[in-house]
């Protein structure tokens, strides 16, 4: 809550408002109005900075809550109309002042917030209170742009557990069918990480024919867990929400019948026996020797199982205890520290219990700490006789939080509003944030998501997030964050955050952020709705009527800041979207119908964010969307654009000729981040975008109409300045970019060479687009990823125009490449990564003849792929001629036995990977094989037969 009044002091202070108050002589009582904000922004963070509130201090918190709320609407709406007065101005005839129309309405809001808070500010004397606490300022070292943090796989004192574990998973328990074994431990202790070590291991995949992982949390609903049973063991197939029970135990009968299969039930909370006994009646279809893990806090679900002596998940030993506070303070547990340290240290240490997250929390407190007093203050801290008095951890966690900025706090408490278990997408967690003003960047250059991701990386850090998760070109995109923090984030977040499921009856307080399930939509209706901030509406079921007199709930909460319904793609929306104008997130499932939605949503000026898919029975004007100054992230599916206006927009989408003025409808949008158009038809053209200075990200997918982008030679400004991935998928007209004026017709094949350079576009993706050979050049790209049907598809990229220095780093190619010529391949002297995909053993043959000569191509190739090339029996022999290798992967290659017989002479290729190929896994396996001797000298071998 303190960060909530560190934006309106942000918002007292605009231009636009202290004009305002100038010429309606407002000035002293906007002045008063700040002192006041200022006073309460001190209470916060002294309240805040607390391991417990008296009932007092939180009623203050509540009082404080109901006045600095609705001033920060009052602001907001100023704001708002300020913004669109700015946007509009050009355009009206007769000009009035953007200030004198809202004067009276103005003054006497802020005379009733002033009552309001010298209401409050009476009852603050008798708490003694802080009114003078302060925020350190950061410095610019502390906003760099990662911070390396330790992670979950490396862990300290659980080798003997894990071999433990093995051990009960290869006994005979004499079942039947189906096996327990239950791992026990206090929250924290280290169970679910201890169980991912076991489950990944290859001794426990080898012995199992099936795999599964399913997490249930509080929710043990057999349905739900049967459903995901069948997502873990079938990850590449949709598995239908509306499936019966007996729909799901008979897909799980065929799956698993005779088969040798564990599956892992990972925090269980349920203790009822007759919940229990239904699930096991489902689990008995396995093969003899089947093995159900469960983790959980509670011995009772242990026996309520059938398992009469759990695995008891003890503390780790005073040793690897200390090991691990040292790992995380100094960042390695062999350094040698200053024994007086040492000393407070291993006393930290045990007072932990062997408890590995608080370790973690309050190392991560200790980091760049060298002085002894620093860890004194840990060891002597209050928050111990606490911990001994709940007998839990979280006032240790609590501290940890107390630790990070204002900012950060109200990020992380964020987080509650979501479920257990649930795995965050960081952008799109990142953009919430943004939308309730949580991220300032007080650093010149960076933008706000830097601080968003900046934010990510510190909680990964200090083990708030866990389970990172990266794509394949090593970008965070996601991460999930521990039962017991989770708890941490609901106890500091109070009443503001509310997750209202199936099992809730009401709510306490007056929330501001809700997430809500259909089932429980009904208690909307209590809400108060000038207080909501963020609405999740959430289904896990396809078939529920989401009808109007529900949807108009929506409606009435005018001041929301984010707004994300399900992925129902059965929904008709009915909302009225105008009347949300205060929206800086919106996020929409497919819309068959939204009345009113290609006029209203120019209405919304504060949208940073907008994620919409659209039936193509409705239209959306390019002129509305051109009216979102404020956005920053456009991500719209299923746009069909029609001509609708006489000039401008309207031309858009026609055949266009020499002298015809284009439209310009993304350059309002002056601080576009990111752009994504799929499955959008209508659009023949695309306006000129390299002006556009901060866009990051275009991705443009199934534009069949699209023929040409369109650009203007730059004069001043460098052409797409920012512009760092740019993917072009299946636009199957697009030719590429083109001056207004130009007729294609008469340009020659050497076009593209005249065509402007992107100067830091480091990733370009291009998939099937047969047509594309105007191609602006790309000297600093690092990734090169082409998908086509035939080389002679490949896009015009001016091949002889890269330097040694700035060809492509990686490629994936998904080609034909019987036409490939010599040349192109002695010009990949940097490519470091190389995927085949899909291709047969003919594709192979076509480029063998370029390795039969002396010439060494690919010098830096490190790591090469091959990915289901299902019809291939063994890997070409040229690969053995690339002596820089070092990494090779197979994978789905399901025809595959042979591996070349020279990959002797590969001696830098330290790691081989063969997944899921099984006739290759086998004859690896065999004692005979004469494949064995090929890549006895590889150092790391991993074989995986099946998905985990």
């Amino acid at each position: 809550m303190a960060e909530f009044a560190s934006s309106l002091i942000q918002s007292l202070g605009s231009a636009a408002l202290h004009e305002f108050a100038r010429i309606n002589g407002l000035k002293d009582e906007l002045e008063r109005l700040k002192e006041h904000v200022e006073t309460c922004k001190a209470v916060l963070l002294d309240l805040d900075g607390k391991q417990e509130q008296s009932h007092a201090e939180q009623n203050l918190v509540t009082r404080l809550k109901d006045v600095l709320i609705p001033a920060d609407n009052l602001l907001d709406e100023f704001a708002i109309q300020d913004m669109i007065n700015k946007r509009d101005r050009n355009k009206l005839k007769k000009v009035l002042h953007p200030y004198s129309l809202k004067k009276l309405d103005m003054a006497h809001e802020i005379e009733k917030i002033q009552k309001k808070f010298d209401d409050v500010l009476k009852i603050m004397p008798g708490l003694n209170l802080n009114t003078k606490v302060g925020v350190v300022e950061k410095t610019n070292s502390e906003w760099r742009e990662t911070g390396s943090y330790v992670l979950e796989s490396e862990i300290i004192g659980r080798d003997d557990d894990k071999e433990n574990i093995i051990s009960l998973l290869r006994q005979s328990h004499g079942d039947p069918n189906v096996s327990f074994v239950a791992v026990v431990g206090i929250g924290g202790m280290g169970k679910t990480t201890l169980a991912q070590l076991v489950y990944s291991d290859e001794k426990v995949q080898n012995l199992f024919e099936k795999s599964m992982w399913v997490c249930v949390s509080d929710n043990f609903d057999v349905k739900t867990i049967l459903k995901n049973m069948l997502k873990s063991l079938l990850p590449k197939e949709k598995i239908d929400d509306t499936l019966t029970l007996d729909n799901l135990q008979s897909m799980l009968r065929d799956n698993l019948n005779g088969k040798r299969y564990l599956l892992v039930l990972d925090d269980i909370w349920n203790e009822s026996s007759e919940k229990w006994d239904k699930l096991r009646t489902y689990l008995m279809c396995g093969a003899r020797g089947s093995k159900v893990v469960v983790t959980t806090r509670s011995t009772i679900v242990a026996h309520r199982m059938g398992v009469k002596d759990p695995y008891v998940l003890s503390g780790l030993i005073p040793e690897k205890s200390w090991g691990l506070l040292k790992k995380i303070a100094f960042g390695d547990d062999t350094i040698r520290v200053d024994q007086k340290i040492e000393s407070v240290g291993k006393e930290i240490a045990e007072k932990c219990k062997g408890v590995p997250l608080a370790i973690r929390s309050l190392g991560s407190i200790l980091q760049g700490k060298s002085e002894e007093k620093e860890w004194n203050d840990v060891l002597r801290g209050d928050f111990w006789k606490l911990c001994e008095d709940r007998d839990s951890i979280l006032p240790v966690l609590k501290l940890s939080y107390n630790n990070l900025s204002p900012q950060q706090r109200q990020c992380f408490a964020y987080c509650s509003l979501f479920p257990k278990d649930w795995e965050f997408e960081k952008d799109e967690l990142v953009q919430m944030w943004m939308a309730h003003g949580y991220l300032d960047c007080p650093v010149e250059g960076k933008c706000i998501e830097d601080v968003g991701n900046q934010f990510v990386n510190i909680f990964l850090m200090k083990s708030f997030f866990q389970e990172p998760k990266w794509n394949e070109d090593g970008d965070l995109i996601g991460f999930k964050m521990h039962d017991l923090m989770h708890d941490l984030a609901k106890q500091v977040a109070g009443d503001d955050c509310c997750y209202l499921d199936n099992n809730t009856k009401g709510f306490r307080g007056r929330p501001v952020h809700v997430w809500v399930e259909f089932d429980t939509f009904y208690l909307l209706e209590s809400l108060d709705a000038s207080r909501l901030r963020t609405l999740i509406v959430f289904s896990f079921n396809d078939d529920v009527l989401f009808d109007r007199e529900k949807q108009s709930l929506i409606s009435r909460f005018k001041y929301l800041r984010v707004l994300k319904l399900c992925d129902n793609r059965n929904l008709e929306l009915y909302v009225s979207i105008e009347k949300l104008n205060h929206l800086r997130f919106l996020k929409l499932p497919i819309c068959y119908t939204l009345e009113k939605f290609h006029k209203s949503i120019g209405n919304l000026v504060c949208l940073q964010t907008i994620q919409v898919s659209l039936d193509p029975k409705i239209v959306l004007s390019t002129k509305v969307v051109s009216k979102l100054i404020n956005l920053r992230y456009l991500y719209i599916s299923q746009w069909t654009f029609r001509y609708k206006t006489p000039v401008g927009f309207g031309k858009l989408c026609i055949p266009q000729h020499v002298g015809v003025n284009f439209s310009k409808w993304l350059s309002p949008l002056a601080n576009i981040i990111e752009i994504s158009l799929d499955c959008c038809g209508g659009f023949k053209y695309l306006p000129p975008l390299e002006g556009l200075p901060f866009l990051k990200s275009l991705y443009l997918s199934w534009l069949h109409d699209l023929e040409y982008i369109y650009y203007e030679l730059p004069i001043h400004e460098p052409f797409f300045p920012s512009l760092n991935k740019l993917t072009i998928w299946k636009c199957s007209k697009l030719v590429g970019w083109k001056r207004k004026g130009d007729d294609f017709n008469d340009i020659n094949t050497t076009h593209h060479l005249f065509l402007p350079q992107f100067p830091c576009l480091s990733f370009l993706e291009i998939l099937r687009c047969p047509m594309l050979t105007h191609m602006p050049t790309c000297p600093k790209i690092k990734k090169l990823s082409l998908q086509v049907d035939t080389w002679e598809e490949t896009p015009n990229i001016a091949l002889s125009q890269w330097s040694l220095s700035c060809t492509p780093l990686s490629l994936q190619i998904n080609v034909d490449l019987k036409n490939v010529s010599q040349y192109w391949w002695q010009n990949l002297t940097s490519l470091e990564n190389l995927q085949f995909a899909f291709f047969t053993d003919q594709h192979f043959q076509a480029i063998e003849i370029w390795f039969m000569e002396d010439f060494n191509y690919l010098p830096s190739l490190r790591n090469i792929v091959f990915y289901n090339c299902y019809r291939v029996k063994a890997l070409p022999d040229w690969i053995c001629k690339i002596s820089s290798l070092q990494h090779i992967k197979i994978s789905y290659c399901s025809e595959l036995t042979l591996l070349p017989e020279g990959m002797t002479r590969l001696t830098n290729l330290h790691t081989l990977e063969i997944i899921r190929c099984p006739l290759l896994i086998e004859e690896c396996r065999k004692e005979t094989s004469t494949t064995r001797p090929t890549i006895a000298h590889i150092p790391n071998i991993i074989i995986k037969s099946d998905y985990y």
